[in-house]
């Protein structure tokens, strides 16, 4: 479980990205698990072939045997009014950013099984304290799936990744002129899917490294030293599946996790934990037109030192979409998580998020975006386990995105973060405003 980038509190980073072009990507498909139900459009393309082919924006990559390549390069100029996410009374810093975030994926062209592998870059230049928040992010790693026979997988995957945390977001401080965070992080995972008449079952286990480079900052901060955050995360979990209808299947999920810090932090005290989630849901399916998947249970994490309290709370979840009409998409999510805190005076924080993304698209090549999320990170002390930060987020986004041909497109787009924190000073507003070129095959 990734500390900070679990929550969808969306910074300069993850809108450097792009919203995502029109068209759908076409991605590993892993049966049963808990998350967004694979999004399908079921009504039927009455175009002549003719018109349906000129109207076909989608990435169409190069044929390379039995896979297909698809690379891209996308540039985007960014306007931040409040780069370090501090209040107005503490004062903003104004700053443009150079993004580029090339692409490159080879994505097998099998009736069967599937394999993939990709290398991803993101590239960030400040006009302001550059060498305090420049950003060299890159990402390479595999994914596929064995299919054994109809219903039956095995699938897996694995990435190495440098990765930054953005001011403003959670284990942060907001104040001017301190440097981001950077760390890589390997991860890997393989999992067991198998469908039998209105069973299902599904096995499967994560595994990530992080590693953070040193930064400076340390209590005096309010932080632990970058080095104390290094370690080890396993995860493995079981989920049982029962479809009592067309449509309509029942389930519940158990998992576990351990997490095992290299060294005790700078107070002397060992971060490390183990944690277990009981949840049960129900996935519907009414054809393709909506699909919502809701579920509910336990989580809890218990830490080795016992200055920190053991934290348990009840779980939640809902992901789906709805589609009104054949171009408008319609995505509402809530998650729950137990997330590592950074802050030298709490172990972990209770993150919960809750929201709703929609995508029209105006006409084949034209495509508008619309993201709102309210989030909050509530982090339990080193005592007694009661609360001594509590942050509230807001974001809002909405973006635009033109195809000029299948390669090319061209987009703006606006985002708006407010953080309510009972910290001293803690609130602040941010505006980013972004205009992206990109190119694709």
């Amino acid at each position: 479980m990734q500390s900070g980038h679990l929550s969808k509190y969306v910074w300069i980073a993850a809108l450097s990205v792009g919203i995502a072009v029109a068209g759908r990507e076409v991605v590993a498909q892993v049966p049963g698990a808990v998350g967004q139900p694979q999004q399908r459009d079921e009504r039927p393309d009455v175009r002549a072939p003719v018109v349906r082919e000129s109207e076909d924006y989608t990435a169409k990559g190069v044929p390379v045997g039995g896979f297909k390549l698809f690379a891209g390069l996308e540039a985007g100029e960014i306007f931040n009014d409040n780069l370090y996410a501090t209040s107005n009374a503490t004062g903003k810093t104004a700053t443009f950013l150079q993004a580029f975030n090339p692409t490159l994926e080879m994505r097998s062209d099998w009736q069967n099984h599937y394999l993939s592998a990709y290398a991803k870059g993101g590239f960030g230049i400040y006009s302001v304290d550059g060498a305090l928040n420049n950003y060299q992010d890159a990402s390479i790693g595999a994914d596929g799936r064995l299919d054994i026979q109809r219903n039956w997988n095995l699938y897996g995957g694995g990435s190495w990744n440098r990765r930054h945390e953005e001011h403003g977001t959670p284990n942060t401080v907001n104040a001017p002129g301190l440097p981001v965070t950077v760390y890589n992080q390997a991860s890997g995972n393989v999992g067991y899917f198998q469908k039998f008449n209105r069973f299902s079952a599904r096995l499967d286990g994560r595994y990530d490294n992080f590693n953070y480079f040193n930064n400076g900052l340390g209590p005096a901060q309010g932080v632990i030293p970058n080095s104390d955050r290094n370690r080890n995360e396993w995860r493995e979990a079981l989920r049982l599946g029962y479809e009592f209808m067309p449509g309509y299947e029942a389930w519940v999920r158990g998992s576990t996790n351990q997490r095992r810090y290299l060294q005790l932090d700078s107070s002397g005290l060992d971060r490390s934990s183990n944690g277990f989630d009981i949840v049960g849901g129900v996935l519907v399916d009414l054809g393709g037109i909506t699909a919502v998947e809701v579920f509910a249970g336990y989580v809890q994490q218990t830490y080795v030192s016992g200055q920190f309290a053991t934290i348990s709370t009840p779980m939640f979840g809902l992901t789906g979409y709805w589609n009104p009409q054949k171009d408008l998409w319609v995505k509402p999510f809530i998650r729950r998580t137990i997330d590592d805190s950074a802050f030298a005076n709490s172990a972990a924080y209770i993150n919960t998020s809750g929201g709703i993304d929609a995508n029209y698209n105006v006409r084949p090549n034209i495509r508008l975006d619309g993201h709102a999320d309210y989030s909050v990170a509530d982090y339990a002390a080193a005592s007694g386990g009661a609360s001594n930060q509590y942050d509230q987020y807001l974001t809002l986004r909405i973006g635009a995105n033109y195809l000029f041909t299948p390669n090319f497109y061209a987009g703006p787009s606006y985002q708006y973060i407010h953080r309510w924190s009972n910290q001293f000073n803690g609130d602040y507003d941010q505006n980013v405003v972004m205009l992206r070129l990109g190119a694709r095959l």
